[in-house]
């Protein structure tokens, strides 16, 4: 069942890769969208992200499969549409369905990994996935180099949607629980999980900082050309495969807290060391480890250990929708203090966001185990 659910990963990540590697051009040189508008268009795909706990609220009869496997087929229909789309409404209405069915993908298929490992195994399972991720997004952006010429975007595009299909039918027949969630409220935020709450909003914050402003540090601080750039996320995404099994084999090994404290402490360097370094080598040393350490996996982790049995994916809708909210303020907050302050003064907010993470973990890691000894001691 966990190899099937791989075949799936794969299957619609390769895809994504391949939308991914051709959208911003086809927005400028087929639709001539402005920076405006782009704007708009972004701010549209994250909006299915804030509603992901909803949708699992209206879908929390179905079976975790046939979510999975339906949020395919939108991701689907989206690329199908996209090269037969005209005007900036149609783009905004295709993006809006799109972006539904990547963002109700996740929660569904972590539900379907989580039930199928087995106890002391999840984490390194959950790092598979990823790294299948990691493999097929490298495979999908090598396709676009090599394919684009022949196929344009519209070949691309429907190229992306075929994956997606195929990746739908696998997911539809794997088995798994009857129902995505039980006891679920249409807005199922509940405070006995404010601490999956409090990571996945720190993890927000900090992956927005990563992803908004790292390239973009690269690229107008210090003039790094395009071909670099995409060697730079060609590596990330290579070295994820190995590396993203490894941190799932040690949240198994040594606990979630713990290995989140390492991943703050290491991150809290990363983005210090963007605000001062100033050596091109160094950069592309920090931004790999930037990479590496995305760590979405463990804190999926945590969640499964506090969820009651049945809850783990209304848990992890819950999680999504509050890791959004600082990872639409984050990008806007930090450009006008890059304009204001400069970027040091960005990054090193970036620093203490990752500091913030660190001492909770801290505090978090000694709940717990004074929790333990109080159940054993009882």
């Amino acid at each position: 069942m966990l190899l099937l659910l791989a075949g799936g990963s794969l299957t619609w990540q390769f895809g994504f890769a391949m939308y991914r590697g051709v959208w911003n051009n086809f927005l400028v040189e087929v639709q001539g969208v402005q920076s405006t508008q782009l704007g708009l268009i972004e701010g549209v795909r994250e909006v299915p992200g804030f509603l992901v706990v909803v949708l699992v609220g209206l879908a929390a009869s179905l079976a975790p499969s046939i979510v999975s496997g339906a949020a395919c087929l939108l991701m689907a229909a989206g690329l199908i549409l996209y090269p037969i789309s005209h005007g900036f409404l149609q783009l905004i209405l295709i993006t809006f369905l799109f972006s539904t069915g990547f963002h109700m993908l996740f929660p569904p298929q972590s539900v379907l990994v989580l039930h199928h490992a087995g106890e002391g195994q999840r984490g390194k399972w959950l790092g598979w996935m990823d790294s299948v991720g990691s493999a097929a997004s490298l495979v999908g952006m090598f396709s676009v180099t090599a394919l684009f010429t022949r196929l344009g975007f519209n070949g691309m595009f429907l190229l992306a949607a075929g994956s997606a299909i195929i990746a739908a039918v696998v997911l539809f027949s794997t088995p798994g629980p009857r129902r995505l969630s039980v006891g679920v409220k249409l807005f199922n935020v509940r405070k006995e999980y404010a601490t999956y709450y409090v990571m996945t909003a720190l993890q927000g914050a900090r992956r927005h900082m990563y992803m908004t402003f790292a390239l973009f540090n690269l690229v107008k601080m210090h003039g790094i050309g395009t071909l670099t750039i995409v060697t730079l996320q060609a590596v990330g995404y290579a070295t994820s495969i190995i590396t993203r099994p490894l941190l799932g084999r040690l949240a198994d090994r040594y606990g979630e807290t713990k290995v989140l404290m390492w991943c703050y402490a290491l991150t809290s360097l990363v983005f210090t060391g963007y605000a001062f370094i100033q050596n091109h080598t160094a950069l592309f040393i920090l931004f790999t480890l930037d990479n590496i350490l995305n760590f979405e996996l463990v804190i999926t982790l945590y969640a499964y250990t506090v969820a009651k049995e049945g809850e783990i994916a209304s848990t992890l809708s819950g999680g999504s929708t509050i890791g959004h909210i600082p990872g639409v303020l984050v990008p806007v907050l930090g450009g006008f203090l890059w304009k204001w302050a400069g970027p040091a003064a960005t990054f090193l907010c970036g620093t203490a966001i990752c500091l913030i993470g660190f001492l909770y973990v801290i505090w978090l890691g000694r709940r717990i185990a004074r929790r333990k000894a109080e159940a054993v001691a009882s």
